[in-house]
């Protein structure tokens, strides 16, 4: 009886453990695109996606060299949570740091707008399909 009790407890865990790991496999490697509309996208579009996420990386870095010590201790403080930091460091942002973001914005913007203009009409209809994958979950 002690033996079946050990095999089955065994075989339980093994199964959770491999069910965990599917999951969390599953979730690293998903895309915020579908991989169908990926396969779809032209060099041009592709181009378009690397350059958002340079400016995007440029800004954050941008961002986080002008932070006040201020800024930082918010960052640092564990009691709170990710959106309350984010809230409290952006009420605290100076008009310099907005000025910047602003900048960066607008140059992002204009790259999503061209994308945006060169999709085609089945690339749109694949990103309204995942948005609305995406939607039922929330």
């Amino acid at each position: 009886m002690k033996s079946l009790n050990n095999i089955l407890l065994i075989f339980l865990v093994t199964i959770l453990t491999i069910n965990i790991s599917y999951s969390q496999e599953k979730r690293k490697y998903s895309h915020k695109y579908s991989q169908e509309l990926i396969e779809t996208l032209s060099s041009y579009q592709k181009e378009l996606i690397k350059k958002e996420r340079k400016y995007l990386d440029k800004q954050r870095d941008a961002i986080r060299k002008t932070f006040s010590i201020e800024q930082k201790e918010m960052i640092d403080d564990s009691s709170l949570t990710k959106s309350q930091k984010s809230n409290k460091i952006i009420a605290s942002f100076s008009s310099d740091q907005k000025e910047l973001i602003e900048k960066y914005d607008k140059r992002i913007d204009t790259i999503r707008k061209k994308f945006y203009n060169s999709l085609s009409e089945t690339q749109k209809s694949l990103i309204k399909k995942k948005r609305k994958k995406s939607k039922k979950n929330d």
